[in-house]
């Protein structure tokens, strides 16, 4: 059996979440993003993106001290599958059939590196 701590990947999959919808709001703050940082204090998509961020990397953090980097690293690239499904859900954005197909690319990837890390 293979002697990986669940946990560690728990809290990068949660954290892989949240560092997605950190760029959901990222986004939505860009759209009212100037250089007047004073106005920036007051951009509540800006300032939660980053929170997100920052909420992310507080989980990703503890993994590391729980697992190897080997493990955990490849499945940070979940991130950019739950960007694709936020931007389908919450900005309309469409996707095609070499963006599925990259996904799943992905998805077979952090299998193989993975199991073949372990």
């Amino acid at each position: 059996m293979l002697n990986i701590n669940l946990f560690a990947i728990s809290l990068v999959v949660i954290s892989t979440v949240t560092g997605a919808f950190g760029s959901l709001f990222l986004k939505k703050g860009a759209e009212h993003f100037n250089l007047n940082l004073l106005k920036q204090l007051r951009n509540k998509n800006l300032i939660f993106g980053c929170l997100l961020f920052i909420a992310g990397t507080a989980l990703y953090v503890p993994a590391l001290s729980m697992e190897r980097l080997s493990i955990l690293y490849p499945i940070t690239s979940l991130t950019y599958i739950w960007v694709a499904l936020v931007s389908v859900r919450f900005l309309k954005e469409k996707m095609n059939k070499h963006k599925w197909l990259g996904i799943s690319l992905i998805v077979i990837g952090i299998f193989l590196i993975s199991c073949f890390s372990a």
